[in-house]
């Protein structure tokens, strides 16, 4: 008797520790709504989803590759989980949308899977890493972005897949694009920065025009305090600074291009004569557009330059 109540007692424990997303009765006249959740099929023929939650944002899973056929559900819910503090820093908080009531955006993962509430199971159903891109509308000033995932059966965002985010004035819906090894709950975060320093941008300029092969020399300039012009201030290196270029497609949905020089991980190189943290960016095989180049880091908010890039004939392509 003893075993089976310690027995039930442990399943409680796991069950309680574990990502569970089993909604209550919804949707009834005394029940609450029900939270949006839209289901796609994934084969190896089909290995990207969009999953379009209107005013909650619009969500894409792509994985690398796929083996085996599975559902997978996104449903959306307004009960963010905890943020670590330990990962985290001090003050980040999850990104209210414009246009739900200000409510956050948290969206978990189920399926038809082998997995933890059956999501794919890596090597079996997948392999590879899986990119989730975000986008979202918010009129809440952005400050250090973070992609919040709570990784496994926690119930705790601990890690920021961000790779790439764009502020595109174009489109203005914030994106974000992050890659994991395995899905959970993610959720738009934002982070207090580390300082408040004054941006510079040098080059490129605004709507500059540049051939398909051309590099962009993405140059800019950080003080303390003070404004641009004539700041009697040093130049800081910012050590943290990276930048994004995004595009957008025939229906107006934001992505990131893949760049021939992603290896760098778009971190700047400080000029010390120049006083300027500088970055080469090749356009190499990038199809002709309007891109926007977002800079973002953790000692100002992200920054947003477009620029156009026409038809050339690309040195580095053999074609």
């Amino acid at each position: 008797m003893r075993r089976s109540i310690l027995a039930l007692i442990a399943l409680g424990i796991s069950l309680f520790g574990t990502q569970c997303w089993a909604q209550t009765e919804c949707g009834g006249e005394t029940q609450p709504a029900c939270p949006p959740s839209i289901t796609n099929t994934f084969s190896p023929g089909t290995t990207a989803n969009t999953y379009e939650f209107g005013n909650d944002g619009r969500l894409v899973v792509k994985f690398d590759t796929v083996l085996t056929t599975f559902t997978l559900t996104v449903t959306v819910n307004h009960t963010i989980d905890q943020i670590d503090p330990n990962e985290f820093p001090e003050g980040t908080a999850c990104v209210p949308y414009s246009f739900n009531g200000s409510q956050c955006d948290q969206y978990d993962f189920t399926g038809s899977a082998g997995g933890p509430n059956g999501v794919p199971v890596k090597n079996t159903d997948y392999k590879g890493l899986i990119s989730l891109t975000l986008s979202y509308l918010t009129s809440q000033t952005v400050h250090d972005p973070a992609f919040g995932h709570a990784p496994g059966d926690i119930t705790t965002f601990t890690e920021d897949i961000l790779t790439s985010y764009s502020s595109s004035p174009v489109v203005s819906d914030p994106t974000m694009d992050g890659s994991t090894p395995g899905l959970s709950s993610v959720v738009a975060l934002d982070k207090p920065l580390e300082e408040n320093d004054t941006f510079c941008l040098v080059s490129p300029q605004e709507n500059q025009t540049f051939s398909v092969g051309q590099e962009i020399e993405l140059n800019f300039q950080v003080f303390a305090s003070g404004p641009c012009l004539n700041n009697p201030g040093p130049p800081l290196r910012d050590k943290t600074a990276r930048f994004s270029l995004s595009t957008t497609d025939s229906s107006g949905k934001v992505f990131f291009p893949r760049l021939r020089n992603k290896e760098k991980e778009n971190k700047f190189h400080f000029d010390r004569k120049d006083g300027e943290n500088e970055f080469d960016v090749s356009t190499h095989r990038l199809l002709p557009g309007q891109y926007t180049i977002t800079i973002f880091g953790s000692k100002f908010s992200p920054q947003s330059v477009d620029i156009n890039l026409v038809q050339g004939v690309d040195p580095d392509d053999p074609d």
